[in-house]
């Protein structure tokens, strides 16, 4: 399956397609794999537990600017174990 977000991108875009790559770029953190690039480039990076998110929110005379960053070592996928619900800890 080739990614659907762009490795690089500058320019106008649509409001919902903004969105999409947005919403792509979140649920790929959120699964623990981002695959992002084109047909000739693809870069897949496996992020940690826990990463860094800088956002900054600017607004200016005629325009308004968000910038989001996100860093995380590189490492191996460590996922964090489950905690149980109270449920679960009652029928032990």
């Amino acid at each position: 399956m080739s990614p659907s977000v762009p490795l690089r991108f500058q320019g106008q875009a649509r409001r919902d397609a903004a969105a999409f790559y947005l919403s792509q770029l979140a649920k790929a953190v959120l699964a623990g794999e981002v695959a992002i690039g084109s047909a000739e480039r693809q870069l897949v990076l496996a992020t940690s537990e826990f990463l860094f998110l800088q956002i900054e929110a600017k607004q200016k005379k005629h325009s308004n600017h968000i910038e989001i960053k996100l860093r995380w070592p590189r490492r191996p996928l460590i996922r964090a174990p489950l905690a149980e619900s109270g449920r679960d800890r009652k029928r032990a």
